[in-house]
């Protein structure tokens, strides 16, 4: 029995007019390695997934609105194409590489020039965003009735912060610390609130 998610290989030629080969070969033109993965048998289509060491997974789709439903995969039909993302989803939260949608069906064009701008933000994402994996986090503030806390790390790329609770609230990691800050500022304010 396979276990999921499984990894394809298997992309429509480029004859067929889908997506999946203009991505897979943006992705390669810019050094990214990638594998196509489908994480459950429910979902109609895969995902070209990174495998960057260290770095968390970019989950990178195709969205193309034809005669039926909207689909969303790698390798989708280029008539309707009308949006490319690659998004990350890790222990801390779900964020936007790239984001390119259009108002209307078919609105992009040129996909090939849509996928070189998707690869070219996965690339840049990977080379700059660093591995805090072995990260020494510090805890700058917390809230122990909550178990709401605001950590940091400094490394070779600058401090990174990140604000949590079991809760399900979570920001970060990121650069931009005093947004951070403020985030778990707000979170304590409210719990403050709901307790009296």
């Amino acid at each position: 029995m396979t276990s999921w998610p499984h990894d394809l290989s298997k992309t429509a030629p480029a004859a067929a007019e889908r997506t999946g080969t203009i991505l897979k070969a943006a992705l390669t033109a810019h050094g990214v390695t990638f594998l196509v993965v489908k994480p459950w048998r429910s979902l109609p289509g895969a995902s070209l997934v990174t495998t960057a060491p260290g770095q968390p997974d970019v989950w990178i789709d195709a969205h193309s609105h034809t005669n039926g439903p909207a689909v969303s995969g790698y390798d989708v039909p280029l008539a309707g194409l009308f949006g490319i993302s690659a998004v990350i989803t890790d222990d801390f939260n779900t964020r936007h590489v790239h984001w390119d949608f259009t108002e209307a069906p078919a609105g992009i064009t040129d996909p090939a020039a849509a996928a070189d701008a998707m690869a070219a933000d996965v690339a840049a994402h990977l080379h700059t965003y660093p591995s805090l994996t072995g990260a020494q986090w510090v805890t700058i503030a917390s809230r122990p009735a909550s178990r709401t806390e605001y950590r940091e790390a400094v490394t070779v790329h600058g401090t990174w912060a990140h604000a949590s609770s079991p809760t399900g609230y979570t920001t970060g990691p990121d650069l931009d610390t005093d947004r951070v800050w403020d985030a778990y500022q707000r979170r304590v304010a409210d719990l403050t609130a709901e307790t009296r």
